[in-house]
């Protein structure tokens, strides 16, 4: 198929998930809607995952991009990614999970149903469980496209999803790069994005989740790099607390990150905007104190010689 008459990229940050990515490549071998192509970001594997591809470009029936480049976080590749993608909309699809046989081709049924596109950055499906096919968490409430407030609703129901992105929107809205931290959660951005457009709710399930296995991408990264999670979870807190309007334990939860992630306390403060900046600095002190009892509590559970 020409390039030009793709409407759709599935994006795959990769990292030493060699043994896990062909569940990804079996999915798009299965997807009933072809206008697709395949862009992986290798984010500096180690674990020869180019050799494998190279065998996937053999057998598709569809393009493969495959790009290397220096370790960094997934956040890095994404950024990456926004530049390469050429079409109208995108998902990112991990390394580690698959889509439902016919993902690709029910977002872009619904995208296509959605009269003034120019409203909205997203089309947000559900999630079901690898081996019991149910979804994960709870389901949309009806109606709630047509609400006032559809992302106050959807903010109440629990569960994974997953989304197909408009790619000129989300041009705008790369990853923030901080220093200390290779993982930034991506509620950060979404959050920023949803302050300007919306998301389009349906009850359809798009994305096979592999979860609750040790070597699943998130328990992976945070069981290896505990000092960047603090990192991580800082900024994720903040961003809630700022562009989320965020409630006060989530305030005190972006303190405390702040605190264990070794950041100064008018570091803090000068991040936190507006008038819960006050709330923040009375919070200094409990924050401490909980940093304080972790660490006494880590010593007791730590065996000495």
């Amino acid at each position: 198929m020409n390039s030009s008459e793709l409407r759709i990229t599935v994006f795959t940050p990769l990292y030493n998930r060699r043994h896990t990515i062909h569940r990804v490549f079996e999915s798009l071998m299965r997807q009933t809607y072809r206008g697709f192509e395949w862009l992986i970001i290798d984010d500096g594997s180690t674990d020869n995952a180019r050799e494998l591809i190279e065998e996937f470009k053999r057998i598709a029936d569809f393009n493969i991009r495959y790009y290397y480049k220096q370790n960094g976080g997934k956040h890095t590749a994404w950024n990456m990614a926004l530049g390469l993608i050429e079409t109208e909309y995108f998902v990112c699809l991990d390394s580690d999970d698959a889509m439902t046989d016919n993902a690709l081709e029910r977002m872009l049924f619904h995208w296509d149903a959605i009269a003034d596109k120019s409203r909205y950055w997203s089309v947000v499906g559900l999630c079901v469980d690898s081996q019991t096919g149910e979804v994960i968490g709870d389901r949309y409430p009806e109606g709630i496209n047509d609400s006032e407030s559809p992302r106050k609703i959807a903010s109440k129901v629990t569960g994974e999803r997953f989304s197909c992105l408009r790619t000129e929107v989300m041009e705008k809205y790369p990853f923030p790069v901080p220093e200390g931290t290779s993982f930034i959660p991506e509620s950060i951005v979404w959050n920023n994005v949803d302050k300007t457009y919306r998301q389009y709710y349906v009850n359809e399930p798009y994305r096979v989740y592999y979860q609750n296995e040790p070597d699943s991408l998130t328990v992976a990264w945070y069981s290896d790099h505990i000092k960047e999670g603090y990192v991580s979870n800082y900024f994720w807190k903040v961003s809630a607390v700022n562009d989320a309007d965020g409630d006060l334990k989530t305030l005190f939860q972006a303190v405390y990150y702040g605190l264990m992630a070794e950041k100064k306390p008018s570091e803090i403060l000068k991040a936190i905007k507006g008038k819960k900046k006050t709330t923040a600095a009375f919070l200094l002190a409990p924050a401490y104190m909980a940093k304080v009892l972790r660490g006494r509590k880590y010593l007791k559970a730590t065996p000495h010689n």
